[in-house]
Formats: structure tokens, C-alpha cells, sequence
């Protein structure tokens, strides 16, 4: 049975380096057999997915697991969402680690207790973000549990987020790259 880490990835134009390097100590610590790093392409400047960004930091940092990107999150729903199902696809999954910052390490822990039941960890790293961010993380909490809930507003919620994030649903950096 493998031990999962869920990297959940943040905005490409903020610390994504910083942070996960911060994450880096974590995994560590955790001694995961496989990490899936989950971040789309949430920028329209950046030809990168957040997971993209995530596995150059986390180069110099690790060494051993499995790394899978997952590269179609546009939400912390996403994250969570796309990382179990391509780990599920891939391994027997004993226990996942979900790795997120502070900031949204409430949410993140509600939607892996929706989603990943009984069989989770979550592991939140300091980060600094946009007080923007912070005064918004509560609404998001709830609207992203309702739609891990009721599974016909998570399409909604994603092209809200793609929305806000500057991006159209016909953006090659909003689908896969094998798609694109």
C-alpha cells in the first residue's frame, strides 16, 4: 500500500518556490512513496502549470518518490479532485498527505474529509499571502464544500475560478497539454 502526498499548488505569479520549499521539509518528514503535485495552468502570462513550477523547486529538494503532475486544478477542489483520481489510478493508496499553507489548511482539511474520508493527513506550511486572499478564504470554504457535496457545481466553480484567474475555457494553459 503506498503513502500519497497531494502538493496543492498556488498562483504562479506569488512564492510558489518558496513555499515549496517550505513543503519540501514536510515531505520529508512524512516519507511518502509517491507525491502528486496539482496545480493547472492558472495564468494567462505563464506557459507553466503550477505542477510544472512545483516540480522545478522540488528538484533540488527530493529524491525517491514517484512524481505525477496532475495539471488541471483551477481550485483547491480541483486539487484535491485530480490528485486522488490519477493516484487511485496509479497506486494502491493507503494514506494520503495533503500539503497545503496555513491560509487554506482549514478548507483543504474539510474537503479531504468529503473526499478522501478517513484515510488522510493535512500538513500546512506558512505562506505569505494577499490579504485579499485571506478575506475571501471563507466564502470559498463553503461555496468549494457545497460543490465537493453536490458534484454539479464543481464545472460552475471551475469556470468562476478560470473567470477571476483571467482565462477562457478555449485557453491552451486551462486544459491539459496533451489536449491542447
Amino acid at each position: 500500500m503506498t503513502r500519497v502526498a497531494i502538493v496543492c499548488g498556488y498562483d504562479l505569479h506569488t512564492d510558489l518556490r518558496d513555499y515549496v520549499r517550505r513543503v519540501a521539509g514536510v515531505l520529508d518528514e512524512e516519507q511518502c512513496d509517491a507525491l502528486v503535485l496539482s496545480g493547472g495552468r492558472t495564468s494567462p502570462t505563464i506557459d507553466d502549470s503550477e505542477a510544472q513550477a512545483m516540480t522545478r523547486a522540488l528538484a533540488e529538494h527530493l529524491v525517491g518518490p514517484h512524481i505525477v503532475l496532475e495539471e488541471r486544478a483551477m481550485t483547491t477542489l480541483d486539487n484535491i479532485v485530480y490528485a486522488r483520481e490519477l493516484a487511485e489510478q496509479l497506486f494502491p493508496v493507503r494514506e494520503y498527505i495533503v500539503t497545503c499553507d496555513r491560509v487554506h489548511a482549514a478548507k483543504v482539511f474539510a474537503l479531504s474529509a468529503i473526499l478522501l474520508r478517513r484515510r488522510f493527513r493535512v500538513r500546512s506550511v506558512a505562506r505569505r499571502v494577499p490579504w485579499k486572499v485571506t478575506l475571501f478564504e471563507p466564502v470559498s470554504l463553503v461555496v468549494e464544500v457545497i460543490a465537493a457535496i453536490v458534484p454539479i457545481f464543481r464545472t460552475p466553480l471551475r469556470r468562476a475560478a478560470m473567470k477571476l484567474k483571467g482565462l477562457d475555457a478555449q485557453s491552451p494553459r486551462s486544459v491539459p497539454r496533451a489536449a491542447a
